[in-house]
């Protein structure tokens, strides 16, 4: 299939869609045109620059990014208020809809050299971010808002490495809100109460705090678990069951071990145990 002009595709999205756009490495230039040190091949995919602060939905401004093509086309989700599910594997969403009980709505979507990219809507507030939930291991990636800049993807009209484009499935398609359903899947489960008689020691409550921000992504959601867990924390120093200086030092070293400077997670844990207390007393 013959690509469409990319730059026409990004006015239309950011028009009819509010799209935040971004230029994206094209695999018919000569070399990678991607803002990194070194190309690991995967070229079409690649940012032209720092993407977060390129995105933009101001046509004069998308106008002259592509005026020197060939681009490949990226999309912004967290300004563009898009939740994007990345099939890799063919069916494998709506194979995971049907295990919930669930049926795919025929939102926006784009066929793409792997797979299929659903688009929805997010509500405002409270954005889900690049987080998998339940879709992990089922050759689905999922990318949103989120803390940090969130995700993005290649969209429509692009060129795939192996030159399969990327097409809409239906043009005229309205982006969706986020079902519930899917919602639900991608936040992380609710604990169930404690059960009485089976007290958890002190010990345990924090080392399960630790794992939570050794299992963060970092630039994704560290700093959103490193906060979580240290207002849980608090809550344990309000209530007598641990002092501050050990919560603390458990956190701190497992925020460092994830890769963030012991200052920056010193002042976040901080923050979190100040919370938490409150929290108690409140």
């Amino acid at each position: 299939m013959t690509a469409p002009d990319v730059l026409e595709v990004a006015l239309w999205l950011a028009a009819c869609h509010g799209c935040y756009v971004f230029r994206v490495d094209h695999p018919g230039r000569c070399e990678c045109a991607g803002a990194h040190m070194k190309c690991d091949g995967q070229r079409g995919k690649h940012p032209a620059g720092q993407w977060s602060r390129m995105a933009t939905c101001h046509p004069a401004v998308i106008r002259a990014m592509f005026a020197d093509g060939p681009w490949n086309l990226g999309i912004a989700c967290k300004p563009s208020g898009l939740l994007v599910v990345d099939e890799d594997q063919p069916g494998a969403f709506p194979a995971f809809a049907s295990s919930v009980g669930e049926t795919l709505e025929p939102t926006f979507a784009v066929d793409t050299a792997k797979g299929r990219h659903w688009y929805y809507r997010q509500t405002e507030g409270a954005p889900l971010g690049n987080r998998r939930g339940q879709l992990a291991g089922r050759g689905i990636d999922v990318r949103g808002g989120g803390s940090g800049n969130g995700g993005y993807v290649v969209g429509p009209g692009s060129v795939h490495a192996t030159g399969v484009v990327y097409t809409p499935v239906d043009s005229t398609a309205a982006i969706l809100a986020v079902p519930r359903w899917l919602a639900d899947a991608l936040r992380p489960a609710v604990p169930e109460p404690r059960r009485a008689g089976r007290p958890v020691s002190t010990f345990a409550a924090l080392r399960g705090l630790a794992r939570v921000v050794l299992e963060a992504t970092p630039e994704r959601d560290r700093n959103t678990r490193l906060f979580w867990s240290s207002c849980r924390a608090g809550e344990l120093v309000s209530a007598g069951s641990v002092d501050e200086a050990t919560a603390t030092a458990v956190l701190v070293a497992a925020a460092t071990r994830t890769g963030l400077p012991e200052a920056e997670a010193l002042r976040t844990v901080a923050s979190g145990l100040k919370t938490g207390e409150g929290t108690r007393h409140g």
